[in-house]
């Protein structure tokens, strides 16, 4: 990244190192941040505003143009190859894209879904081997779910692609080839595999290295967080369960990732007006790891998620007034207050980095129509950091 020079280690600083009046006023502020509910649910609608990196890239969704009109919104892709500072439009042509996008990262490749809007009503799927430079169509017959994880490929293992449609009910998979697409697993039938989670809907999907299916749902109470595999032919329950005050919360999976042998999930947990974001590991088939609960309020509004290659997690929050507040967590660490974002912010991404840089570059995107700027985080960690403007052409009026 261009916040560092690859190759060097540069210290992550702790919270606990800030001045006392910085950590008091961005804890403040998370404090002050709302997360809107849903009725029979736990927290909030997972933003499509995402990243994802892989091996051999990052991506990272947002949307541009007039955000007040559909019709005159448009979600874009951007990509960074591994180690690089720059990001370049890889948007699949050719379908309109004003409902939103999602994105399967594989190793090597990518599946990107169009969600429905206006008059379509299924989600055109395309597939990208080269970075983006060239895409070949794919075909699903369904919609798919509004949820950043809502689509999973691994090209070099048997398990394919999975995707989640019918808003959370159901997911299909297909072979690698993605030649065809039959059920996989339902909400329904996933309920009595674990009666205290209660399944409400399927939340997020990815594949194992080993090509087995991961499906994470929303749970209705018992603190359960729902993760499932499927096992000789079985499904099995193998998520986690919350403690201390988020015991018997209702949960919310709003990311799943998989990378190496590193499953992360992001969990949005709520109980008796308690609410708080909890981050998991798991290595292989091993236990999860918690994180503390970040503690936020009944009404904040997630506004991007980002997962690094090494299970880290960046987050930004929406507060009241229109501030915006960043943290990010790695395994092992305390969820730790970024710099206040720049004005217009739309989504963060955790860049690809040699593994020699043992702190997680993070870059902030900021939007204003058609003009994208991008700010990296500086090596210290104190300062966001202009990197890059692009102008996006935009075709307003072509989806009214």
């Amino acid at each position: 990244m261009s916040s560092g020079t690859p190759g060097t280690r540069r210290p992550r600083p702790r919270w606990l190192a800030w001045p006392t009046a910085a950590c008091a006023l961005l804890w403040g502020l998370l404090a002050a941040a709302v997360l809107p509910t849903r009725a029979g649910a736990a927290v909030v609608r997972p933003p499509l505003e995402s990243a994802v990196s892989s091996s051999s890239g990052s991506w990272v969704i947002l949307p541009m143009g007039d955000l007040s009109e559909q019709d005159n919104t448009f979600w874009q892709l951007f990509r960074a190859p591994l180690g690089s500072s720059h990001w370049s439009l890889v948007t699949p042509p050719g379908v309109a894209d004003n409902g939103g996008l999602v994105a399967g990262a594989s190793v090597g490749s990518i599946l990107v879904g169009v969600l429905p809007s206006r008059l379509l009503r299924f989600s055109p799927l395309s597939k990208s081997s080269d970075g983006g430079t060239s895409w070949g169509p794919v075909f699903l017959p369904a919609g798919l779910a509004v949820l950043p994880d809502a689509l999973a490929y691994q090209a070099a293992t048997p398990g394919g692609a999975i995707a989640v449609i019918g808003g959370g009910a159901q997911a299909l998979v297909a072979p690698t080839s993605l030649s065809s697409w039959s059920p996989l697993v339902s909400a329904t039938s996933l309920r009595p595999v674990s009666p205290r989670c209660g399944v409400t809907a399927l939340d997020a999907v990815a594949v194992l290295p080993t090509g087995a299916p991961l499906v994470a749902t929303g749970c209705r109470g018992g603190g359960q967080v729902g993760v499932f595999t499927r096992t000789a032919g079985s499904w099995q329950p193998s998520g986690f369960t919350l403690s201390g005050p988020l015991r018997g919360s209702e949960t919310q999976v709003l990311r799943l990732s998989v990378a190496g042998s590193t499953t992360t999930a992001l969990v949005s947990a709520s109980r008796a007006g308690h609410h708080a974001l909890v981050a998991l590991w798991r290595t292989g088939i091993g236990p999860w790891t918690a994180s503390a609960p970040l503690a936020v309020t009944a009404a904040s509004v997630v506004v991007s998620t980002a997962v690094s290659t090494s299970g880290a997690l960046a987050v930004l929050l929406g507060a009241s007034g229109g501030r915006m507040v960043a943290v990010d967590i790695a395994a092992g660490e305390p969820w730790t207050p970024l710099p206040a974002p720049p004005s217009r912010t739309k989504a963060l991404a955790m860049p690809a980095s040699p593994e020699t840089v043992d702190s997680v570059p993070i870059d902030a995107f900021t939007v204003d129509g058609g003009s994208l700027v991008v700010f990296a985080l500086s090596s210290s960690r104190t300062k966001w950091v202009r990197v890059q403007s692009s102008e996006i052409p935009l075709a307003y009026g072509s989806s009214g």
